[in-house]
C-alpha cells in the first residue's frame, strides 16, 4: 500500500504534471504560429494579432450579450477550477512539505468550501442543461457527460476527503484519497486534449456568413464551390471569444467542448463544419446566395405580401428584368 501511495501521489503525479505542461506549451506554440502564419496583414495586421494573443489569455466572451447568466456561470466555474487546486490550503501545505518547499498564501478554508460547492452545483447545472434544453441536446453526446463527470469528481472527492463525510464507510476511509488524486490526474491529462470549438446548428444556420465576417482570428471562413457553400474552421486559431455566437442572427453558432487526440495533432488543418446548398439565379444560373437564407427571406416576404418576382435573380438579371418590365410583352425576353 505504501508503494502504491508513493506512486500515485508522487511518481504518477509528476508524470501527469510534465505531460500537462508539455501539452500546454505545444498547443500555445501552434496557436501562435497559426495566428501569424501565411496570411496577409491588411487591416488585421501585427497589432491586431498581438491583441488576439492577449485576448486568448484574458478572453472577453461576447456571448455574454446574448446569454448573460449562462456566460457568468461559465466564467465563475472556470475561475474556480483554476483557483482551487492552486490556492487550497491543503495543496499549499503539500507543496511546502515537498522537496521544492514552495509556499504561498492559501485561500481561507471557508472560501474554498464555497467555491467547491459552487463547482459541484455548476456541474449539475450543465448536466441538466444538456438534458432539458432541446438546442443543447442536438450537439450533446456521451463524451459531454463524461467531461463534466471527470471535471467534477476531483472536487467532490476532495470535499468529502477534507470534511471526513465518508469516514464511517471503511472502503471510502481507505481509498477515497486515491480516488481524489487519480481523478485529479485524469482531469489534468484531459485538459491537453480538450478543445472549445465553434459549432453551427444545422437546423438553424442559414449560411449568411455573419460569423465569418466578425471572427477576429480568421478561425472561421467559407468558400463557394459549385452548388454549395462550405464553412471551414481552424481550431488552433480559436480563442473562444464568442463573437460568432453574439453576431449570429439565427442563434445558430455556439461553443462546444470536445475531447480529441486527433485534433491535438491537426495543427494546420481547416475542417469543414457546415455545407449549405446555394440558390441559383433563375435567369443566368449563377449562385446568388445560400438557399436556406433565401428560403427564409421568401417566407418572410410572402407573409408581408410583397412580390417575389426578382428574389430568385442575381443583381444583373434583376436590372434586366426591371428594365424589361417597361417593355411590351412581345419584346420581353424569357429568363427561364
Amino acid at each position: 500500500m505504501g508503494a502504491l501511495l508513493d506512486f500515485t501521489g508522487s511518481t504518477l503525479l509528476y508524470i501527469v504534471a510534465v505531460f500537462f505542461l508539455a501539452g500546454t506549451l505545444f498547443r500555445c506554440l501552434f496557436f501562435v504560429i497559426n495566428i501569424f502564419r501565411g496570411r496577409p496583414l491588411g487591416r488585421r495586421g501585427v497589432t491586431h494579432r498581438c491583441l488576439t494573443l492577449l485576448a486568448a489569455v484574458l478572453p472577453y466572451h461576447r456571448a455574454v450579450l446574448k446569454k448573460t447568466v449562462y456566460t457568468a456561470i461559465r466564467y465563475a466555474f472556470h475561475a474556480s477550477i483554476f483557483i482551487l487546486p492552486i490556492w487550497f490550503s491543503g495543496h499549499v501545505n503539500l507543496w511546502a512539505e515537498s522537496r521544492f518547499e514552495w509556499t504561498w498564501t492559501p485561500l481561507p478554508d471557508e472560501w474554498a468550501d464555497r467555491m467547491t460547492v459552487f463547482v459541484l452545483i455548476a456541474c449539475f447545472f450543465f448536466i441538466g442543461r444538456h438534458i432539458i434544453s432541446r438546442k443543447s441536446r442536438l450537439n450533446t453526446g456521451i463524451s459531454d457527460f463524461v467531461l463534466i463527470f471527470i471535471t467534477g469528481l476531483p472536487f467532490l472527492t476532495g470535499y468529502f476527503l477534507t470534511h471526513g463525510n465518508l469516514d464511517s464507510i471503511p472502503f471510502f476511509e481507505k481509498y477515497l484519497w486515491y480516488f481524489h488524486v487519480i481523478s485529479a490526474e485524469i482531469m489534468l491529462a484531459m485538459i491537453v486534449f480538450l478543445f472549445c470549438r465553434t459549432h453551427l446548428n444545422k437546423e438553424a444556420c442559414v449560411g449568411c456568413g455573419a460569423c465569418v465576417e466578425n471572427c477576429p482570428t480568421e478561425t472561421l471562413g467559407y468558400v463557394d464551390k459549385g452548388a454549395f457553400r462550405f464553412f471551414g474552421y481552424s481550431h488552433y486559431q480559436c480563442i473562444c471569444c464568442g463573437f460568432c455566437v453574439s453576431v449570429c442572427p439565427e442563434s445558430a453558432a455556439e461553443l462546444h467542448h470536445e475531447m480529441s487526440l486527433k485534433r491535438l495533432f491537426e495543427v494546420f488543418s481547416r475542417e469543414t463544419i457546415r455545407s449549405i446548398e446555394l440558390e441559383r439565379c433563375a435567369g443566368c444560373g449563377v449562385a446568388v446566395g445560400p438557399k436556406p437564407q433565401i428560403d427564409k427571406i421568401r417566407n418572410d416576404v410572402q407573409e408581408k405580401d410583397i412580390g417575389l418576382e426578382t428574389l430568385a435573380f442575381c443583381n444583373r438579371c434583376k436590372k434586366m428584368t426591371s428594365r424589361q418590365g417597361h417593355l411590351p410583352p412581345e419584346r420581353r425576353q424569357d429568363f427561364g
